[in-house]
């Protein structure tokens, strides 16, 4: 009778385990380390992460690029250019050309270890994070969060509904 008493609070166990496990394979929110943003460039992970949050990924993206200069576009305009202001990296005029000026010393010390430019190597990165602010922005909630895929698709059907309902209200009987 003991025996079969251990073998089932063993069974308990083992199976609280495995529930317990399921839980946590569910959670599908990863947390991301705020101290690693200037180090790293987290803000590529983050931007690919569909569960991440918004703000928190401009803030990732700032703080890489604080003392970075960003690559720069063909036929970009800065006086036009909201990109800059929109993520917190605008600089005056004059603060601009040091930290141009800076770049290219450490450039320089850097080409002599062997080492690949940064602005280069996150150009096409820099470029895809400008299209994901601009295609995320409208979806984003008060608390950053981004609205799903399919919570999308719910909304544009929702409003389409709602239009072809106001055509129909305003479109003349014969």
């Amino acid at each position: 009778m003991n025996g079969k008493r251990q073998i089932g609070i063993k069974l308990m166990f083992l199976l609280f385990m495995c529930v317990n496990f399921t839980c946590l394979g569910q959670d599908e929110t990863k947390t991301y380390n705020p101290r690693k943003f200037r180090k790293e460039p987290i803000w590529i992970e983050m931007m690919n992460d569909p569960n991440a949050n918004y703000y928190q990924t401009i803030e990732a993206f700032r703080l890489f690029w604080k003392d970075r200069i960003l690559p720069e576009e063909p036929f970009e305009n800065h006086e036009t250019d909201t990109f800059e202001r929109e993520v917190g990296l605008e600089q005056d005029e004059e603060s601009r050309e040091e930290r141009i000026r800076e770049h290219a010393r450490k450039e320089k010390k850097r080409k002599r270890n062997g080492k690949p430019d940064e602005t280069l190597l996150y150009a096409s990165q820099v470029r895809a994070f400008k299209g994901w602010i601009k295609a995320v922005k409208p979806w984003v909630l008060e608390d950053g969060r981004i609205v799903s895929p399919e919570e999308q698709q719910k909304i544009i059907d929702a409003q389409s509904k709602e239009l072809k309902k106001i055509e129909e209200l305003n479109t003349p009987k014969k």
